[in-house]
């Protein structure tokens, strides 16, 4: 846990090293899941949502302009819309999975965050990794130093003891998340429940828990007619599932920019393309000798897979 820290423990400017040690191990943990983990981080699945929302919506409006094109096509447009409902619902099941075991979900980071908020203290926020708590005293000695050597340009620290401004702007962070006035600051200010509470409202609100619920029906599993009864009336569509997206997205910009002081897209939120996403669309999807070929294949598999319930009776009575 400590290497993912560039100052240890004891260059920390904390009055209790071994909380902080706990902060830290649970920091790097929260951090891992909104970004680093290799199959599911929480943003890597969001902007994947975004993209993944942008393309279709693209290529459906292009799809149904009228003009006569491949995106027309049957299998075409069957492919988009199952996979893209498919895609993406199931992500957002796991987005608000509240289970406690090893998942990883933005409610599951909530959760974890408001069972362990007495470790988020402003001297943790602030001086977790090597940051004065003291800004104001170190500016006025590297000022005063600064001078001292004939002034001119000043090349600030941005990390460790020196960072006089990076402390003064954790300060500042931590003062809205904490609802403490700057004049009334102390070590062990801790963040406000008012603060994730505001959050679990978003994620409570986001329209995400309701198509979750609707996949445990419909998509996940194959739920019978009491469970399907329950969203009788309920309509999946592609702006419902667009409002939870930007809803999941302000939650975790929420947790990381803000309640971590980490990771956040700050109006990112979109993968700038490194392609063109529209190349080769306009021509056609398959020439005349390929439709022909796709054909022949077509029923090549259509019959393999008939064929599979031919010795059914005989292997099973004989």
């Amino acid at each position: 846990m400590s290497d993912d820290y560039d100052y240890p423990l004891s260059q920390c400017d904390v009055a209790d090293k071994r909380a902080l040690e706990q902060f830290r191990a649970k920091r790097t943990v929260w951090r891992s899941w909104l970004e680093e983990d290799d199959h599911h981080a929480i943003w890597s699945t969001i902007q994947q949502m975004v993209w993944t929302d942008v393309a279709f919506r693209s290529l459906t409006a292009a799809g149904s302009a009228g003009t006569s094109t491949a995106l027309q096509n049957p299998l075409m447009a069957e492919a988009l819309i199952n996979g893209y409902f498919a895609t993406q619902i199931l992500a957002i099941r796991r987005l608000v999975d509240g289970g406690n075991s090893d998942i990883i979900s933005l409610r599951r980071l909530l959760k974890d965050l408001k069972a362990h908020a007495h470790l988020l203290t402003r001297e943790h926020y602030v001086c977790h990794d090597g940051l004065p708590y003291d800004f104001a005293r170190v500016q006025e000695e590297e000022m005063s130093a600064h001078l001292t050597q004939g002034g001119g340009a000043i090349w600030a620290a941005t990390s460790g003891p020196r960072a006089w401004h990076s402390s003064q702007m954790g300060h500042e962070q931590f003062d809205k998340i904490s609802k403490v006035s700057a004049d009334r600051r102390q070590r062990d200010d801790r963040i406000a429940s008012s603060t994730l509470s505001t959050i679990e409202t978003w994620l409570n609100e986001s329209g995400a828990a309701e198509l979750g619920k609707w996949s445990n029906a419909y998509l996940a599993h194959a739920g019978g007619p009491t469970a399907r009864q329950a969203f009788s009336n309920f309509q999946v569509t592609v702006d419902r599932i667009s409002e939870a997206i930007r809803n999941l997205a302000r939650v975790a910009e929420a947790l990381g920019a803000y309640v971590l002081w980490s990771s956040g897209r700050l109006n990112a939120l979109m993968a700038t393309a490194q392609f063109d996403p529209f190349e080769g669309l306009e021509g056609p999807v398959m020439s005349a000798d390929q439709q022909t070929a796709a054909r022949v294949l077509w029923d090549q598999l259509s019959d393999d897979r008939d064929d599979c319930l031919a010795s059914v009776a005989y292997e099973l009575f004989r």
